[in-house]
């Protein structure tokens, strides 16, 4: 078996796993679509800062779940985020996601967890593609 040969194998099985792997991230955020509905509904009954793109994404289908649910994640870890282009995010907001019990957010974290990592086997396979269709076809 030749480089290529790997290298494309790679590619492809790197691609199919992360379709897989976005199929079980759809199917735990509809297990959980209540829980992340209650999580949003209390956000929004505070008048917290949300940002644009989980605002978007709240009315569109679960297959949107990676946009809706990474600015929570982000949030409960304490990452430095923006409300708007100079505006960042109040201490309000991070203190209300931190102090969540782990039960209610848990499932949140991991199904960001597993979306980043099916990100990175996507975009795995498709570099392995373009490597193995530049340098070997």
């Amino acid at each position: 078996m030749s480089l290529s040969d790997v290298l494309i194998s790679l590619s492809v099985f790197s691609f199919l796993l992360s379709i897989a792997l976005q199929i079980a991230g759809y199917v735990i955020f509809r297990k959980n679509i209540k829980k992340f509905e209650v999580i949003l509904s209390e956000f929004r009954q505070r008048n917290l800062q949300l940002d644009i793109t989980t605002n978007i994404s709240s009315y569109f289908s679960a297959s949107f779940h990676p946009l809706k649910i990474a600015y929570f994640a982000y949030l409960y870890k304490g990452v430095m985020l923006y409300h708007k282009r100079n505006e960042r995010v109040n201490k309000e907001t991070y203190d209300f996601i931190q102090s969540m019990p782990k039960e209610k957010i848990n499932w949140l974290l991991r199904l960001h967890t597993l979306n980043l990592v099916t990100a990175f086997f996507m975009i795995g396979g498709g570099v392995g593609f373009i490597i193995w269709r530049h340098y070997y076809s």
